[in-house]
């Protein structure tokens, strides 16, 4: 009877410590399946956290490639639009360079033409002038002359001269005088030609 209650309590001690050992061994190997899932969770969030840095660096690496494309082709249009602008400044000051010289050219062949005309005038009024005081030398030249005496333009070239009305006025009333006396043409022909400084 004794024997049976050891065997029996060998059995439950038996069956305890099995249950034991197996609830030990489960509880260790549920530890290391949850240390391995913590393992791997932490792995895959370090591949994660490494994946999504290298995406920002890719990321922001293209963001300023972009950027630097977009300066750089917002410095060629800015130095393409500089260009055309000094280009074109350059075409409409030659073309105002251009229109002064010909305004200029212009200006030059009208003075010269004025100036030519201007000579021309000047000759023609001195070549008439030299004529018409060589008419008018003449003319008196010859009323002078006393086979020939005119007293009206003896009087006309004394009223032309420069002397004073005091002598213009005594020589014209000689000459009056010769005209009424022939005898006294010589005396006054010789006087008005004194003072004319003929």
């Amino acid at each position: 009877m004794n024997r049976n209650i050891l065997i029996a309590l060998l059995i439950v001690v038996l069956a305890g410590g099995g249950y034991y050992y197996y609830s030990a061994q489960k509880a260790a190997e549920e530890a290391a399946a949850a240390q391995k899932a913590a393992d791997e969770a932490a792995a895959a969030a370090a591949e994660a956290a490494k994946k999504a840095e290298e995406e920002a660096a890719a990321k922001a690496a293209e963001e300023a490639k972009a950027a630097e494309e977009a300066a750089a082709a917002a410095a060629a249009e800015a130095a393409k639009a500089a260009e055309e602008a000094a280009a074109k400044a350059a075409e409409e000051a030659q073309k105002a360079a251009e229109e002064a010289a010909a305004a200029a050219q212009s200006a030059v062949e009208e003075a010269a033409d004025a100036v030519e005309g201007a000579v021309q005038e000047a000759t023609e009024a001195a070549t008439g002038a030299v004529e018409a005081a060589g008419d008018a030398a003449a003319d008196i030249g010859a009323a002078l002359d006393p086979a020939n005496f005119d007293a009206e333009k003896v009087k006309r070239a004394i009223d032309a001269s420069t002397l004073d009305d005091a002598t213009k006025s005594t020589l014209k009333t000689a000459v009056d005088g010769a005209a009424a006396n022939p005898a006294l043409v010589q005396t006054v022909v010789d006087q008005v030609k004194a003072a004319l400084g003929l």
